[in-house]
């Protein structure tokens, strides 16, 4: 089941009349389980993957109540070494082949939205050993964790804006417009799925089929052919990604509101981003304060802690780790690792330049530079392709991700040679 399915619009529309009806929060929370563990069985497809899905979310809470009482990071990082090594082999990525018996891999574990599970469950342990969740409960735990509206591809919502909700589910709009607002979402968002986002997919297929055609028979298209191809898959690609995943926040979002759960923002115009940086607190927002949180500063706070001389200078190599890290996390094939990678450098180039900027002209100077509107044109544009370079490498395995360019390639050298 899909959130654009009629079935889970019909299920969610059904709901949203019913759950003002439920007299108690605590029984709003009961209807909501139920319908979590439904949604969720409707995707789990064995015993085993019941298991194993039971013995990863109890490691979570184990491990947070455990760290709550002794705060040590070598048991933290032992158990995020630990869950991150069990989350590579259930996905089966592909470099495990090199290194493990064929037989560790011929597992019958197919867990939907482990990817965002892994993230919040490295929150939640990281947070309670922080003090930063002062009511931690497993009933509250468990919903946040198997929550049908952010189960599949996010928001990564932090377990301290769950509960906040949660523990009220306060499910009555201000006002009929308040109410209308949300079912419009819900609407929207289908509409973006399986209209605009199908559209954007359905001519990127065709026009990267022509391009596969091409490089299959060795036949070497005119220059403004190869051009004209190359750019259909180079902008149809991140056009598509952008309304099919936006629409599905739509849904989730606007549905989650209609039961009474508060679930973050994940877009915000990513394409008016000026730079890298800036283009992932817009895009896939809760990802990008994520990878600032969790990864980019405990590996900046660990350098400075040591040497604070070299930190700004190492702050480059953090974020493009960070950013790597966070590819490898999307997907099991070699093409993530590059995603992430190009994602990366571009993060480093948009710190470096920014640290060029005012080591030249001042902090007034950045400001003055930040205001011109031209430079402001000049960098959406270039950020914007940016993202459509390393999203080249998003939807196939990585020789499949190189046949565009290979065939621009082509082209262009035989345009030279006349």
């Amino acid at each position: 089941m899909t959130v654009a399915s009629l079935q889970f619009v019909a299920a969610l529309l059904l709901a949203s009349v019913l759950f003002p009806l439920l007299p108690t929060p605590r029984a709003r929370q009961g209807a909501l389980f139920l319908g979590n563990c439904v949604f969720l069985g409707s995707l789990v497809p064995n015993a085993a993957t019941w298991a194993a899905l039971a013995a990863f979310l109890a490691s979570g809470y184990a491990a947070a109540r455990i760290l709550e009482r002794r705060p040590v990071r070598a048991l933290l990082a032992a158990y995020v070494a630990g869950i991150v090594a069990v989350f590579v082999l259930l996905k089966r990525y592909a470099f495990l082949e090199q290194v493990v018996p064929p037989a560790m891999l011929d597992h019958p574990i197919t867990i939907v939205g482990l990817s965002y599970m892994l993230f919040r469950q490295i929150h939640y342990v990281v947070d309670s050993m922080q003090g930063q969740i002062p009511t931690p409960s497993l009933w509250g735990y468990l919903n946040y964790q198997m929550n049908l509206f952010g189960l599949l591809a996010g928001p990564i919502q932090r377990y301290q804006e769950f509960q906040a909700s949660w523990d009220k589910l306060v499910t009555v709009a201000t006002d009929q417009h308040d109410l209308l607002k949300r079912y419009l979402r819900v609407f929207w968002g289908v509409v973006k799925i399986v209209g605009i986002a199908a559209a954007f997919s359905f001519a990127y297929q065709k026009l990267f089929a022509r391009l596969e055609s091409l490089h299959a028979a060795s036949d070497t298209p005119g220059l403004l052919t190869a051009l004209v191809l190359f750019l259909g898959v180079f902008y149809l690609y991140p056009l598509y990604m952008y309304f099919n995943f936006s629409g599905y926040c739509d849904i989730v979002i606007g549905g989650a509101a209609l039961v009474g759960l508060r679930l973050p923002e994940n877009f915000d115009r990513p394409y008016l981003s000026r730079s890298v940086i800036d283009f992932w607190t817009r895009w896939h927002r809760t990802l990008g304060f994520w990878i600032r949180d969790y990864l980019f500063m405990p590996m900046y706070k660990a350098v400075a802690e040591r040497n604070p001389r070299v930190a700004p200078s190492v702050a480059f190599g953090c974020y493009f780790v960070a950013f790597a890290l966070a590819g490898i996390w999307h997907g099991t094939t070699s093409n993530f690792l590059v995603f992430g990678a190009i994602n990366g450098l571009g993060a480093s180039a948009a710190k470096l330049g920014e640290q060029y900027l005012i080591r030249k002209r001042g902090r007034a100077g950045l400001r003055q530079y930040l205001q011109s509107g031209r430079i402001r044109l000049v960098s959406i544009w270039a950020t914007a392709n940016f993202f459509c370079v390393s999203m080249l490498f998003f939807p196939h395995e990585l020789e499949r991700c190189l046949i565009p360019l290979r065939v621009l390639y082509a082209a262009l050298e035989a345009a030279i040679r006349g």
